[in-house]
């Protein structure tokens, strides 16, 4: 019965589609959803197969356990649907196991329906003159210069913008990202490759990939500029002119959104991106990319399907979380529209979500703001996004507004922050940054924790790293416990607690000794995270 009531539906949509256009070229995207992965030729007992090195390091370093996700697509799945539609492969996801094809003959999905191993079948674009039939441009490799200090004037028309969360201290101490991976997920990186404020990256080999979702093809710089200024606010490197957040790391450049269309398949694009990012072995994606309507009324998302885990591209920020990765996404400008709220992937449970304020640290009026449909808090921070100091194609500073460029003046920083204290998780290293926010006592759905402190940040974690049994400064007792705990350790204690999705359900202040309720949180396991003046720490917190 259900197949037959999608095939009914998918016929309706085949007769709508071919409304648009008689074009020898043109091309349907379709989703492809598999039930399983029996027939796979993979093991987990050789992941070396299918995920790099580096990728598995990051999954030993914090004890991530190989599974099916981790798995591809069954290739001789992919392989039986492009035998049966006639069809060409755009794209698999190992994590959430579909495949998007494109076809001439819209008709011959409806062959797919009688499959055994196909789950289900959804529209995901139409191209009236084709896709993958664009050629590259040729690709060229530029040259350039190093930095040489990190003061003001270094830093040259960037500076504000960093000294407002104090990432400079950070880089005077030698994090600069070196040795880390950043995914930048955009439309586009026109101009790159011969922007002098790139040089040293090439010099030095730091971009190590490179690829188009939308055309299948390796070349990045062209199709929108708007990749160009986000990546410039990380990487780039013209001392006294305009320095970067992570000017000393390595990248990958990904383009998943075309600008010229919006259609549910970009969302797909998005899902391989991270995929890749994860094999390559990345250890944060930034995407100042963000959903919310399309061009088929059908594909767009209300509020509640913003929930932080429902859309394709949440779910995907959700799993590279659960892989050890960091993602960092913007709120969206939507502040001063209908809609007002964040966009997806930024409502995603798991994702570190960026707002904008201007230099006084005032929140812009276009920021998309929370919380998400399941009441989270969102955004998570916020960072200068009103009159950010750019690069452009040509190599010119200018002035850009958005949470488009506040979210890679953040990934960047925290990035060098994730340099500096290599034995913290993920997890751990987010709620050190939200415990140095100007607004983590006073938290709001438009800024969130607020502008975070990266000096304050260094400072905890090398007080505690100097500090013999550092993380048990702060004592929890009784642990587990059953309706209330005391917390011992010095001056005024700030303390949060957490589900383990992360989701804050109690916080506030207390002192050495003081009994702190617990309320109605139900038995079960949380997170529960401590600070004073000096001190930071996350531990867990059993309730029976």
């Amino acid at each position: 019965m259900m197949r037959n009531h999608l095939k009914y539906c998918l016929l309706i949509i085949i007769l709508l589609v071919t409304q648009y256009a008689e074009a020898q070229d043109e091309q349907y995207a379709f989703f492809v959803n598999f039930k399983d992965k029996n027939a796979t030729t993979f093991s987990l007992s050789n992941p070396q197969a299918y995920l790099s090195q580096r990728a598995l390091d990051r999954r030993t370093k914090y004890g991530i356990n190989i599974d099916s996700t981790d798995l591809p697509a069954v290739q001789s799945y992919v392989d039986s649907i492009l035998h049966v539609t006639n069809g060409t492969l755009h794209l698999t996801s190992r994590w959430q196991n579909f495949a998007v094809i494109l076809i001439h003959d819209s008709s011959s999905i409806l062959n797919l329906l009688t499959i055994d191993f196909v789950k289900d079948v959804r529209i995901a674009g139409y191209y009236p003159t084709g896709l993958h039939l664009l050629p590259a441009p040729a690709d060229s490799i530029p040259t350039g210069g190093k930095p040489t200090d990190y003061d003001e004037n270094y830093y040259g028309q960037a500076w504000e913008q960093i000294h407002l969360c104090n990432g400079e201290y950070l880089h005077s101490k030698g994090w600069t990202g070196n040795n880390k991976l950043i995914a930048v997920i955009d439309a586009g990186f026109t101009g790159v490759d011969n922007n002098m404020a790139f040089d040293s990256m090439y010099q030095e080999g730091r971009l190590l990939d490179t690829h188009n979702f939308i055309l299948d093809t390796s070349y990045v710089y062209d199709y929108s500029d708007h990749g160009s200024y986000v990546f410039s606010c990380m990487a780039s490197l013209v001392p006294q002119t305009h320095v970067g957040t992570a000017p000393y790391a390595s990248y990958v450049l990904y383009v998943t959104d075309d600008e010229n269309t919006e259609q549910i398949i970009e969302e797909g694009n998005f899902v391989a991106a991270a995929e890749r990012a994860d094999s390559i072995g990345v250890d944060l994606i930034t995407t100042s990319l963000g959903y919310n309507e399309f061009d088929n009324p059908d594909d767009s998302h209300v509020y509640a399907d913003l929930d932080g885990h429902t859309t394709f591209v949440a779910k995907a920020a959700n799993t590279a979380t659960q892989k050890g990765i960091i993602v960092v996404a913007s709120a969206g400008n939507e502040g001063q529209n209908e809609w007002e709220y964040i966009l997806t992937p930024g409502d995603a449970d798991s994702a570190m979500t960026i707002g904008s304020v201007n230099a006084s640290k005032v929140v812009a009026s276009t920021s998309g703001h929370g919380p998400n449909a399941a009441n989270r808090l969102k955004p998570d921070e916020c960072g200068m996004g009103v009159n950010a100091a750019v690069v452009s194609p040509a190599g010119v500073v200018i002035n850009r507004s958005g949470t488009s460029y506040s979210t890679p003046i953040i990934a960047g920083l925290t990035t060098c922050l994730m340099q500096a204290v290599p034995n913290m998780t993920p997890f751990q290293i987010r709620s050190l940054i939200a415990s140095v926010s100007d607004s983590f006592n006073a938290q709001s759905y438009f800024v969130g924790n607020g502008v975070p402190d990266f000096k304050k940040a260094l400072d905890a974690v090398t007080s505690l790293q100097d500090i013999p049994g550092k993380s048990n400064f702060f004592k929890t007792f009784p642990n587990p416990a059953n309706g209330y705990i005391m917390i011992e350790g010095s001056g005024n204690i700030r303390y949060s607690i957490s589900d383990i999705q992360g989701r804050e359900l109690q916080k506030g202040n207390t002192r050495s000794g003081k009994h702190i309720a617990l309320g109605n949180l139900a038995k079960g396991v949380y997170l529960l995270k401590l600070s004073n003046d000096k001190y930071f720490q996350t531990t867990k917190l059993l309730i029976q």
